[in-house]
């Protein structure tokens, strides 16, 4: 008998009870803060700290939107998340498929080799990426934000999609090779649409990803035009202090895609990590 087994069922649930409301409260208390700072006034931000609004205002969304260009960097981080995703998954599922169904050699070399470039830090990366970016001349524009994305987003997405398609029977893929599917159209009609929730799990990884990515966002593109929301936020200042009042708020306004994202899709990312748990 273990030491857990000799702990009663009730103090268990009260200390984890306890445990789960403490972190919790870690969690709700910035997001909290961030709330209610964006309607205070920013003599009331700077003065005391207050638990609610004396005078709730809404100036604090108003200047962000019209005073520091939030609309243009939404606009920017929407383009380059949607296309980097897009991608990431198109080539992440033909290569999560080669490399878990088809047989040719070095094959498992490969698929270790996907998980050792995920696990290089990006910060390694960033210097070489740079510099292979402004060669090809893809400096301050979308498509060297996505290249840049695709670096890290790929390799986690293969990996993960690995791990799905492994949970899928291969008796289905066979029976449809003798009825004579071809391997693509096996892969369209069956292997896709099985993997739907594992698909859907992997987009909103790579999606929220790049949307909060801040290193390469701030390298590869410094002018204002092609400026991500992460970069963005980092710019609410005048003169010697930052805004605080309108770079709260413009954190909620950017918030928002990603929440309702993970609201729309909860159901689909909660099947898919259950079933890449288990093979099938």
């Amino acid at each position: 008998m273990t030491i857990l087994d000799r702990i009663p069922e009730s103090l268990f649930r009260l200390f984890s009870i306890v445990v789960i409301t403490v972190l919790l409260l870690l969690i709700i208390f910035p997001l909290y803060f961030m709330a209610t700072t964006a309607f205070k006034f920013e003599g009331e931000i700077y003065s005391e700290l207050t638990w609610i609004p004396r005078d709730p205002t809404l100036s604090n969304f108003r200047d962000a939107i019209f005073s520091f260009d939030i609309p243009t960097y939404l606009r920017n981080t929407l383009i380059v998340a949607f296309s980097t995703t897009l991608i990431v998954v198109t080539i992440s599922m033909l290569a999560a498929y080669a490399l878990t169904r088809l047989r040719f050699p070095g094959r498992a070399l490969m698929a270790r080799g996907v998980l050792f470039v995920y696990l290089i830090p990006g910060s390694l990366l960033l210097i070489p990426m740079y510099l292979t970016i402004v060669r090809l001349g893809l400096k301050d524009t979308y498509p060297g934000l996505i290249v840049a994305n695709l670096s890290f987003s790929v390799p986690f997405c293969t990996w993960l999609m690995m791990g799905y398609l492994r949970s899928i029977s291969v008796e289905i893929e066979e029976a449809s090779l003798i009825d004579g599917c071809t391997r693509l159209r096996s892969l369209w009609h069956i292997v896709i649409p099985l993997s739907v929730p594992g698909l859907i799990t992997a987009a909103i990884f790579i999606f929220n990803g790049v949307w909060n990515e801040y290193i390469f966002a701030l390298i590869i593109a410094q002018d204002t035009a092609h400026r991500m929301i992460s970069v963005g936020l980092s710019n609410f200042y005048r003169s010697d202090y930052y805004m605080m009042g309108p770079m709260m708020a413009g954190a909620l306004i950017a918030m928002t895609p990603v929440v309702v994202l993970y609201i729309l899709a909860q159901r689909y990312v909660v099947s898919g990590l259950a079933a890449g748990a288990v093979k099938g």
